[in-house]
């Protein structure tokens, strides 16, 4: 609703400056590499919009294990899970969506093995959701891309992430709250949403199996 936009606008403002406090710091080298991004980034945006929460705005993250063979980060393609609970007058809503990470400045490429993982994380996470995207480290900020819009690429040409249509911190964040952006049924940053998309996904895969066998 329109109403709310003076809102939205100033809560993605508050998120784009924390994005690029965090740019700042990589900048400064006090971040050494993109977990402790990640990690200092979730908690940048959670701390920003803390005082949103009396309103009506709420945004809580999970960080997926990314440690051993059978990590959640390997299994879903993702660094970490984003939820919104808008609670406003007349617009009740809660959607998230699956992020992985990727550090990549404009203008440069990604080695073929970069571009090769990030390829399958992207497979990965549409899997489970077509709310997937990648979120795009870099020193002038923090760009969001489609994860889409990597499958779209060749697998085997390593892209500029900078040149895929990337969304800009603000920007993203006021389509998610414009509700253009997020899937209704990661409705929680529990690990038993993880579960849940996990068990979707296997009955989506059974039925389709049983289908092709008949």
């Amino acid at each position: 609703m329109k109403k709310f936009d003076r809102a939205f606008r100033s809560a993605a403002t508050k998120l784009t400056n924390a994005a690029a406090r965090t740019s700042q710091e990589l900048a400064d080298g006090s971040i050494p590499d993109e977990p402790s991004f990640t990690s200092a980034l979730v908690t940048r945006f959670k701390d920003a919009l803390d005082g949103y929460s009396s309103g009506g705005i709420l945004w809580s993250a999970k960080i997926l294990s990314s440690h051993g063979p059978n990590s959640e980060e390997k299994k879903f393609g993702a660094d970490f899970l984003g939820v919104l609970d808008l609670n406003l007058p007349g617009y009740r809503i809660k959607k998230g969506f699956l992020a992985q990470a990727k550090r990549q400045e404009p203008g440069s490429k990604l080695t073929p093995q970069e571009w090769q993982r990030l390829y399958s994380q992207c497979e990965s996470m549409l899997r489970f959701t077509p709310e997937s995207f990648v979120f795009v480290y870099a020193l002038n900020g923090v760009f969001m891309v489609p994860a889409i819009s990597v499958i779209a690429c060749s697998s085997s040409q390593p892209q500029d992430l900078h040149t895929l249509h990337p969304k800009t911190t603000g920007g993203f964040y006021k389509e998610h709250f414009q509700c253009f952006i997020g899937e209704k049924r990661i409705d929680s940053a529990s690990p038993s949403i993880l579960d849940n998309l996990a068990a979707r996904f296997s009955m989506e895969i059974s039925a389709k199996t049983k289908v092709e066998t008949e």
